[in-house]
Order: structure tokens, then sequence, then C-alpha cells
């Protein structure tokens, strides 16, 4: 759709609001998890965006929004994660590289909220990959979670697999440090191992049944470089579950802000299509896994027998 010049500066100002809307939200969600209540001022915004109600005590959060936050297990991670997406932004609009220094907390909570997200990720696949489902019968599989972080997705995969193990990679020491202290308030320290290290650099043969390898936290040089590598760390019959934000040109404002934040970060900017040719030309048999318009495209493989 073409812009006119009259209604430029229109379309601003609701996307104004809508960014200011999103911030009260975050925050609204922030309060619903510690009991607090909305401000009248906070909450007539969010009532005027349809988000919120008034009570006898107030402002709240529709019942249903409410609802919603009960059912995930993740909810408590959503405030930190919105209030970064509107931090990294407002980065993008002055040309600034992402540089968000996010707190300890912060980053143990969205580990928290990605192991559960993959894990049912994992959970969709194994219904397309019966590969996938006979790890939930290994006697003792063996995981590889590539850019670990705090060791969210490792654990989560040692407390949905109770006789696996997992070991994690990043390349932050401070995510090595981290990911100590959530592995043991966990209790899953004496089955998952973070390490310092690159999966570029990975020279492991025969040891792992699944290697989760997302390709947001990989430069294309080092993703290119994981395949071959990742290739001999599997056993036979393992699978490699990778995932890609973006799923071909952009069609709407979703993929083309995936694809600009992809391009700003350096991360690898495959679809799916280019994943599954990659995974091919490095030996594999690949497939695509139906998921929801919102989520992650995800890829499965195997080797070539």
């Amino acid at each position: 759709m073409t812009t006119s010049p009259s209604d430029l500066f229109t379309r601003i100002e609701a996307l104004v609001g809508d960014a200011w809307t999103l911030a009260a939200l975050a925050a609204a969600i922030s309060a619903e998890a510690s009991g607090g209540r909305l401000g009248e001022e906070h909450g007539a915004l969010l009532g005027a965006a349809g988000f919120a109600e008034r009570s006898d005590r107030g402002w709240r959060l529709l019942p249903e929004h409410r609802e919603a936050l009960r059912a995930r297990n993740d909810a408590g991670a959503v405030p930190g994660r919105l209030a970064r997406m509107l931090r990294l932004a407002a980065d993008a609009a002055e040309g600034v590289p992402e540089q968000v220094e996010d707190g300890d907390e912060v980053l143990l909570a969205e580990g928290r909220a990605s192991g559960g997200r993959v894990v049912r990720l994992l959970d969709l696949a194994a219904r397309h990959d019966p590969g996938l489902g006979a790890l939930a019968e290994h006697p003792g599989p063996r995981f590889l979670d590539v850019g670990a972080g705090v060791g969210g997705v490792a654990a989560a995969l040692a407390e949905r697999f109770p006789r696996g193990r997992a070991v994690g990679l990043d390349t932050d020491p401070r995510m090595v440090r981290l990911a100590e202290r959530h592995l043991e308030g966990r209790g899953a320290a004496d089955r998952v191992d973070v390490r310092l290290g690159d999966v570029a650099d990975l020279a492991e043969e025969n040891r792992y049944d699944l290697v989760w390898l997302p390709l947001s936290v990989l430069s294309p040089e080092a993703a290119a470089a994981a395949l071959p590598r990742v290739a001999r760390a599997l056993r036979p019959g393992g699978r490699l579950l990778t995932a890609t934000a973006l799923r071909g040109a952009p069609g709407n404002v979703r993929d083309g802000m995936i694809a600009w934040r992809t391009a700003l970060r350096g991360v690898t900017p495959w679809p799916p299509g280019e994943v599954a040719t990659r995974l091919e030309e490095a030996g594999f048999t690949a497939m695509e896994i139906p998921t929801p318009p919102t989520s992650v495209a995800l890829v499965v493989a195997h080797l070539k027998e």
C-alpha cells in the first residue's frame, strides 16, 4: 500500500501509540504476576486499547488475558522480553547495533521460558518424525544444545527425558557462569553441562542423539561450518532439530521485522527451504515440520543411510 504525504504523520502517531500500549501491557503483565493493581492512567490506556477493564477495585487486565497468562509457564518472562524488544527497536531507529545488556534475572527468566518453548517444538516435531518420538524409549539419550545461554533448553530436555544427559555450548563466559547458577537451582547440574565453546569448532564424533541448532544465535559462517561437524557428532539414528525465524521473502509486517532484525544482528538469514538444501549438501535427509505462522520454522534432519 502506498502512503500519501497527507496520511504519513497520522500513521506515525498511531504507531507511537502502539509502542506505548505495548510498554503499558508489559508493565501490566508484571503487575499481574506480583498481585499489583494498575494506576488510573495506566489502566485507562490499556482499557482504550481493549486489554483492561475497570472493576470496583480499579483497573485490571481482562479476565481472558489473565487466564492466558496463568496457562503459560513462561508468563514471567514476557515483560522483560517486551521491554527488550522496545529497547532494540529504539536502537535500530538510530542505527545503533544491538547492544542491550540484560540483567541476570531477565536472562534467567528468558532461559527458563526458552526451554519450555523448545520442548513444545520438539513434541510437535515428534508427531511427524518417528525418530524423534523414539527418544522417549531411548535408554540414555544424549543432547547437544547449541547457543545454550543459561542452559534453559538443555535443562528442559534433561527434565523431559529423565534418563538423558545434555551438553550446552555457548561462546559467552557470562552465560556459562549464569548456567551454573541456573542448573543448580533446577537440580539439573548432575545431568547437564554447559561449556564455553563454539559449535563451529565441535570435534566430538558419534556422541549425540539430538542436536538443537537455532540459527538465530549463529553467524552464517558459523552455521555453515557447524553442519558437517554436527553430522559427525550424531549417533546413528540421531536427529538434528534446527529453527529459523525466517519463512521466506517478507510478506507481512512480522516477516519484515524479523528479516530486518536478522540483517542488523548479522545472524543466519536462511529460510527453511535453504536450511533443507544446505542440510542435504552436508549429508542429511531433511524435512520441514509444519508450525503455526507466528512460530519459528522447524527443520528436522538425520544422516543419509
